[in-house]
């Protein structure tokens, strides 16, 4: 911890002194009215240089204190959290520097936070002239929305409202990144297959604040689109019924920025030096795959629309037989209508006793193909010869 300070002169502007060893030589030496601040305790530091170019003395920060005695009081566990997060940083700056070698990134970090157990870590802040800045972040941690409200605001009010600000999370974090399982898309005609993940209520607050929130894996970004569930509202002439009724349910793609009812988030890669030559790092090949997956949702809603109507031609509805009434002939105004006659009873003498054979049941007569004869010899002669035979 001793090459690194926090330099509160210059907008919380992390100094490194290993990676920029000649930092040293515009910045004033020894205290400097407490400019210089330690990350880990938030002490205030000393600046030790070489007295001559040609002094072995390796430039560093000390606490001040005992000569010859320096020892960050902050806890081993806490200086180990800060290393990490000046870790991930500044890894992340170098991946830029290799696609941008022009740009200037720095580290920087409130001067108040210094000493304390920040929530999210230093952002890095990359500027190619006067007017192209970005403010990339890299959280570890769980994020509190009352964190990133803060981290947002302070972004717009010291680099204005037009500020680039990227989210990058860490496509193999757990906290960060729930994996839903995959869609398949077309594109631009080939079937390829989306990872699609369930955002957490901090990535939808930085989306629903404007920022772009995205994934790193290795050199490769993945930003998000919203994806809705819908079911396509009946229009007269359609039949979704049958083999159809699965063609009706799909879903509408929200973007550039996911809209805040997505019920999940589809992740279009962009190669990270692609991104990093665009002005503001505008991700010019991943908005053109959203595109391109809008114009396939119109052609999929056309082309399921006229498989339905298709469908209601080839299966007409049935509709129940209509039981038409006898209808009596028109009556005249001056003609009373006759009420219909009551049915006469039927007198005891007309009706006849049955009789105790009409209540048996009828007897079954077997068939006729079912009796078989008794075999004779005889049955093999002639007819003929079988009348002599039967004669007295």
């Amino acid at each position: 911890m001793s090459q690194l300070a926090v330099d509160t002169a210059d907008d919380g502007r992390i100094l490194d002194l290993r990676r920029e060893p000649g930092a040293c030589a515009g910045l004033p030496q020894g205290r400097a009215d407490g400019r210089y601040r330690c990350l880990a305790c938030g002490g205030r530091l000393v600046l030790q240089r070489p007295a001559s170019p040609a002094s072995r003395f390796t430039p560093r920060f000390r606490h001040g204190g005992a000569p010859g005695v320096d020892q960050c009081p902050a806890s081993a566990q806490h200086q180990a959290d800060v290393q990490a997060d000046l870790t991930t940083m500044l890894a992340l700056c170098d991946q830029l520097l290799r696609v941008l070698p022009e740009a200037c990134c720095r580290l920087r970090l409130d001067p108040e936070l210094a000493g304390g157990r920040w929530e999210i870590p230093p952002a890095l802040v990359v500027r190619r002239g006067e007017s192209d800045v970005a403010v990339l972040e890299r959280p570890r941690r769980l994020l509190a929305p009352a964190a990133v409200a803060r981290r947002l605001l302070q972004v717009r009010t010291q680099y204005g409202d037009a500020t680039v600000h990227w989210w990058l999370f860490d496509r193999d974090d757990p906290l960060h990144c729930d994996v839903a399982g995959t869609v398949n898309v077309q594109p631009h005609g080939t079937t390829i297959a989306h990872p699609k993940v369930r955002p957490t209520p901090a990535q939808r607050q930085i989306a629903a604040a404007g920022a772009t929130v995205c994934w790193l894996i290795s050199d490769t970004v993945l930003l998000p689109y919203g994806g809705h569930p819908r079911s396509y509202a009946r229009q007269p002439g359609e039949d979704w019924s049958g083999g159809m009724a699965s063609w009706r349910r799909d879903w509408t793609i929200s973007h550039p920025h996911p809209a805040d009812r997505a019920a999940w988030w589809g992740l279009v890669p962009q190669a990270l030096p692609a991104l990093g030559r665009q002005p503001g790092f505008r991700p010019v090949a991943a908005l053109n795959t959203m595109a391109a997956l809008e114009r396939a949702e119109h052609g999929r809603e056309r082309h399921r629309r006229r498989r339905a109507r298709e469908h209601a031609q080839r299966c007409p509805p049935q509709t129940a037989p209509v039981q038409l009434a006898a209808t009596a002939p028109p009556l005249s105004g001056s003609e009373p209508l006759e009420a219909p006659a009551a049915p006469k009873a039927a007198s005891p003498a007309a009706v006849a006793p049955l009789s105790p054979s009409s209540c048996e049941p009828p007897r079954q007569t077997p068939p006729l193909h079912g009796r078989r004869r008794r075999f004779t010899w005889a049955s093999l002669l002639p007819r003929r010869w079988r009348r002599r035979q039967t004669r007295p």
